[in-house]
């Protein structure tokens, strides 16, 4: 009876057959957490099966970790959500947590959390190596990345408050851009604790494409440096619908075509600007639109004929590199933001030596 127990165990433990049960994901990490941190994740999951299922059990491997589900039936090819939470109190380094899915149909599965608990001051100034005060950041710039224009996209961001005093953030008092929403939480951050800077940034309220560096000044209490001056920083890409309906027109598209994407200005003089014709071709049938040119230095310029291209047409783009007050070997670039939906952001290299 004891071996046949084991292998009862081993079973429901790691499932008998395929589940109905299709998690999109079954492993999560939660990255680096301060000790006392909660944090939580929600998978979820589709039925794919012809029945309705049930969830009978959902076991985790460790009291750390409190898990939420739907007791009532899931119906064929419904999506419905496990929610697991891990409290970080008392612990310290790696952990890796098991929690065990056991539906109604006797299958199971095991989903995952993985992370790194930092529970003294050593790991502490490592975890957050930028200081803004008695503020401290994991990073030196909130980066957003690539976004699209058509969608707001939020993203959090850990803080720590070193200070002995608890810390307060005076949002009336500070200065934020009108397309980006920020929240601190807790507002009022308590001493050696963490919180999150919550970033909402809206690409349709700035209705621009390209590269973007803009600056939060958040007004504190912190009696070492009151005024927080955090740059962000976000990439806004063009979105094309990639529907069914849209594969079928995609012959009609327009199509960038370029004459060059890598210039090489070679020797140059530090008083002699340098010009290159880009020739822009459209290989596709419908109009072809520049939407915008971006460059990454000032000592960039340019010059478009033509901002719309007909099919089977082309422009010119003179672009110019002025080397005035720079030395030695350059490397920019310039982008072109297009209607090509097959690759609507164009990086030109551009590179020179100024002896």
């Amino acid at each position: 009876m004891r071996h046949l127990s084991i292998v009862f165990i081993f079973l429901s433990f790691f499932g008998y057959g395929q589940s109905n049960i299709k998690f999109q994901q079954t492993v999560h990490r939660f990255g680096d957490l301060i000790e006392n941190e909660e944090v939580s994740h929600t998978f979820t999951f589709l039925n794919e099966g012809i029945d309705s299922v049930g969830i009978t059990s959902v076991k985790a491997s460790c009291d750390c970790v409190v898990t939420e589900w739907n007791i009532a039936k899931i119906a064929p090819k419904a999506l419905d959500s496990i929610t697991v939470s891990f409290n970080a109190s008392k612990r310290s380094g790696a952990f890796h947590k098991l929690i065990h899915v056991v539906t109604n149909d006797g299958t199971s599965t095991t989903l995952q959390i993985i992370g790194y608990v930092i529970n003294n001051a050593k790991n502490m100034i490592s975890a957050f190596p930028i200081h803004y005060g008695n503020l401290f950041l994991p990073y030196k710039i909130l980066n957003m990345g690539a976004i699209w224009h058509h969608q707001i996209v939020e993203k959090e961001f850990k803080i720590y408050n070193n200070s002995d005093s608890v810390m307060t953030f005076l949002m009336d008092s500070s200065r934020i851009p009108d397309f980006i929403q920020l929240k601190i939480i807790p507002n009022i951050l308590p001493p050696k604790s963490i919180g999150t800077l919550l970033l909402n940034y809206d690409p349709v309220h700035r209705a621009d494409l390209g590269f973007f560096r803009d600056g939060l000044d958040i007004m504190t209490t912190d009696v070492e440096m009151p005024l927080k001056r955090i740059s962000v920083v976000a990439t806004i890409e063009e979105y094309f619908e990639a529907g069914p309906s849209s594969r079928v027109d995609s012959v009609n598209y327009p199509k960038l075509d370029l004459s060059d994407e890598n210039i090489d200005f070679g020797k140059i003089l530090a008083n002699q600007p340098k010009f290159h014709n880009l020739s822009l071709y459209n290989r596709g049938i419908d109009v072809l639109n520049i939407r915008t040119i971006k460059s990454n230095c000032g000592c960039v310029d340019w010059n478009l004929k033509d901002e719309n291209i007909p099919r089977g047409d082309s422009t010119v783009l003179m672009i110019k590199l002025d080397p005035i007050n720079r030395k030695g070997r350059q490397f920019k670039n310039i982008t072109l933001f297009t209607n090509d939906p097959s690759n609507s952001t164009r990086v030109i290299s551009l590179k020179a030596l100024i002896p």
